[in-house]
């Protein structure tokens, strides 16, 4: 039988005053999330895009992971592009200062294109998508979710919101990145980052669309390989 023993812990040094005149510098690890705002006009193309393909023709639940009843594939992606392309350069020119850098993104191809209606229940689980990069825009959210979100408790972003996830999880690091998404927030990230949506109560759509991008040139930091 092993007899416990008791253990004490010692201090090795005692705390020093605060010093603020040491300087120093840290890494930026991990991934670029891009965030930002798409105009009301582009909200209601959007919109009204998907309300022509809510068709059953247009289904595209065997394509995605999610858990959710209404997920449409969008025709006409060439409307989508002619006005997406700008937030794509401003993820680049994010990109090139946030890690350093000149390139920029060329050849753009809209891989993949659909919209999501989620209803109460429904669930995004962990997943990652095809491509070099990912967007998700949010043309409408509704006030009963952002109030519903609001009232959470929890110690996660809460019902209706979005996470991004990367690493192993290990105390001490930010491995999460969450955000409760506002009326025409698009986010674009890298296509293999896993992310999630948490699931809400309350009796109303959460709209968004999502979309995958290859391009030619994709961002490397100048001198690496």
């Amino acid at each position: 039988m092993i007899k416990e023993k008791n253990t004490s812990t010692t201090r090795l040094t005692e705390p020093s005053k605060p010093t603020e005149n040491i300087p120093y510098r840290f890494s930026y690890w991990g991934p670029f999330v891009f965030r930002s705002k798409i105009l009301p006009a582009e909200c209601k193309m959007i919109l009204a895009a998907g309300k022509k393909c809510r068709k059953k023709a247009n289904d595209y639940r065997d394509q995605l992971a999610g858990q959710l009843s209404d997920e449409y594939k969008l025709q006409d992606r060439q409307e989508f592009s002619e006005w997406l392309e700008k937030y794509l350069q401003a993820y680049a020119v994010g990109y090139n200062k946030w890690r350093g850098g000149e390139d920029t993104l060329s050849n753009l191809k809209l891989h993949s294109l659909w919209i999501n209606y989620m209803k109460a229940g429904d669930f995004n689980p962990p997943h990652h998508h095809d491509g070099d990069l990912s967007f998700v825009i949010y043309p409408f959210i509704p006030q009963k979710l952002i109030k519903e979100n609001k009232a959470y408790t929890g110690t996660s972003i809460g019902p209706g919101g979005i996470a991004w996830i990367y690493g192993l999880g290990l105390r001490r690091y930010i491995d999460t990145s969450q955000h409760m998404p506002e009326t025409g927030d698009i986010y674009i990230f890298p296509a293999s980052l896993k992310h999630w949506v948490y699931p809400f109560r309350s009796k109303i759509e959460r709209i968004s669309v999502s979309g995958n991008i290859f391009c030619d040139t994709f961002l490397v930091k100048k001198g690496e390989n």
